[in-house]
């Protein structure tokens, strides 16, 4: 049975020392067989002398075909095993850092104990608490991954010392050391049923390179959506079943894939744009399925400081992400104008939201959303590199509604909420709302909203004397809580409805809108 001191004591250099002493066994098998091949070789010599002396070198040739298919079996899966065992070790480590940064040890047994000291606040223990379910969590999947790879070298090892690596009729050397490595790969284990997104990362990075390459190769489907997987990988496994999904809709005449098809074209399109404005864009997800679902992000999340993620509301969907990419690049540049080093901004069409207005007085698109929102955040982390990043989450219209129903109900791990023309989000306080590593006391700081004066949304948020309001009150007043910045007034409405107008509902990210330049800022973590 493999333990965490085990792993914790695994040298990947050693395995690599194997991999090198295998390849020069090789080089000498390779000279050995050069020998006897010549010796071999009788030119004008016959009789029973010269037919055994032939019978025997042809033998001997077997013979080190045989152990050059051998020997190239285990030396490839010794270069595996020492890639998987660098990753293994790497992640060992920065769960154990983990560990001791919230209080934790974790003994050679994995068995995680908290270090004794004074209490702490309900809503730290509550955090701590979080941290925790993922140190066990890390510990279990990557000792199930450590006994996966000891498993898949002790059986390589076994079928060379028992002679089962054959050299499939290899009429060369190097035919043999080919056959012998096509024998000898790891077994490739998919991620693990109802995983954390930090199990997917350790699954991911257990995996040697040629194996991961093999996956996003041959089976994209397997790794393309899963949180926590590298967004480049993520975007490798994707664009390649863009152009899939595109060919299939071309061919197909109905209107649904037409709209479908636009929606394509337009990533497509995003994707290759390059330029001022336009960083590199990555394909995070992609399901063609029903309304359709995508996420883009505008510069690489898992390297950049600051990360934001928007979430559009009522109507948004596959065939018309055109818009809302469009948003992601302008708040990505207001960041950046704001001073952010790097910065990414994810278009996140991640759930199914409301097609028409009257659907969207109900609760039940945020509450089918958000646990799918939840995870993408919890991913964000698990696949970031460096220090962590500052995460914000915009939701505009019933986008703001998913938001909050998924941090008030489960917690969002993110540092701000950007709340824009919400028709309510599912509490009554800021202080309902959870957001990990801070205290409930303060979540008020780190919630921000704004609302148009011109903006029909203000209708959904007027109270009957008696009656709930549907989706709960407008998160921009001032007894809500957060803080309140300002967008232009909108387009006025005709008199008869209030000046209010639906033309104001979408003007947030207009150039000349100071809510734009206050996007930028909060992304970049500065004050609206």
């Amino acid at each position: 049975m493999i333990t965490w001191g085990d792993v914790r004591r695994w040298d990947a250099a050693m395995i690599g020392g194997v991999a090198d002493a295998l390849n020069d066994r090789c080089a000498r098998l390779v000279a050995a067989n050069d020998d006897v091949e010549g010796m071999a070789r009788f030119d004008g010599w016959t009789g029973d002398a010269a037919t055994a002396a032939t019978a025997r070198g042809t033998a001997l040739t077997t013979a080190l075909e045989q152990r050059v298919a051998e020997a190239s079996a285990v030396r490839r899966g010794a270069h595996e095993v020492q890639a998987a065992v660098e990753r293994l070790s790497a992640y060992v480590k920065d769960t154990d850092d983990l560990a001791a940064h919230n209080g934790f040890t974790i003994d050679d047994g994995g068995r995680l104990t908290a270090v004794p000291g004074p209490a702490v606040p309900s809503d730290v223990a509550g955090a701590r608490q979080r941290v925790q379910t993922e140190l066990t969590d890390r510990v279990e999947q990557i000792l199930r991954q450590a006994t996966d790879v000891d498993a898949d070298f002790a059986a390589i090892l076994t079928r060379a010392a028992n002679g089962e690596i054959t050299d499939q009729g290899a009429t060369s050397l190097a035919q043999a050391a080919d056959a012998g490595s096509a024998q000898s790969g790891l077994s490739t284990q998919g991620p693990p049923p109802g995983g954390t997104p930090g199990d997917n990362r350790a699954w991911w990075d257990s995996l040697p390179d040629a194996t991961q390459a093999t996956i996003l190769r041959d089976n994209p489907d397997l790794v393309r959506n899963l949180d926590g997987i590298p967004v480049t990988d993520r975007d490798a496994a994707n664009r390649g079943v863009l152009q899939r999904e595109m060919a299939r809709l071309q061919g197909d005449p109905s209107e649904d894939a037409k709209a479908k098809l636009r929606g394509l074209e337009a990533i497509r399109t995003r994707l290759d744009a390059t330029g001022p404005g336009h960083p590199q864009a990555y394909l995070v997800g992609l399901d063609t399925s029903g309304d359709g679902k995508a996420i883009v992000a505008a510069g690489n999340p898992d390297t950049s400081v600051n990360v934001a993620t928007s979430v559009p509301g009522t109507g948004s969907e596959l065939a018309k992400i055109g818009g809302d990419l469009d948003r992601s690049d302008k708040m990505w540049q207001s960041a950046t104008t704001a001073g952010s080093p790097s910065t990414s901004v994810i278009t996140w069409v991640g759930y199914d939201a409301p097609n028409e207005l009257l659907d969207a007085a109900s609760e039940k698109y945020a509450d089918n959303g958000k646990a799918a929102l939840s995870g993408f955040e919890d991913g964000l982390r698990a696949s970031h590199d460096g220090p962590p990043s500052h995460n914000t989450v915009v939701g505009h219209s019933y986008g703001t509604t998913v938001v909050g129903h998924a941090a008030r109900d489960g917690g969002l791990n993110a540092d701000d909420l950007i709340f824009v023309a919400s028709p309510g989000v599912g509490v009554d306080h800021a202080n309902q709302l959870h957001l990990d590593g801070i205290s409930q006391d303060d979540v008020g700081q780190h919630v921000h909203s704004t609302v148009a004066e011109h903006d029909m949304i203000k209708l959904t948020n007027i109270g009957i004397p008696g009656h709930d309001i549907a989706l709960g009150p407008s998160p921009a007043d001032a007894d809500f809580g957060g803080q309140v910045f300002a967008s232009a007034p909108g387009t006025k409405g005709p008199w008869y409805e209030g000046g209010l107008s639906g033309a104001a509902h979408s003007q947030y990210w207009e150039d000349n809108n100071p809510s734009l330049r206050s996007f930028g800022r909060i992304i970049a973590g500065k004050p609206a």
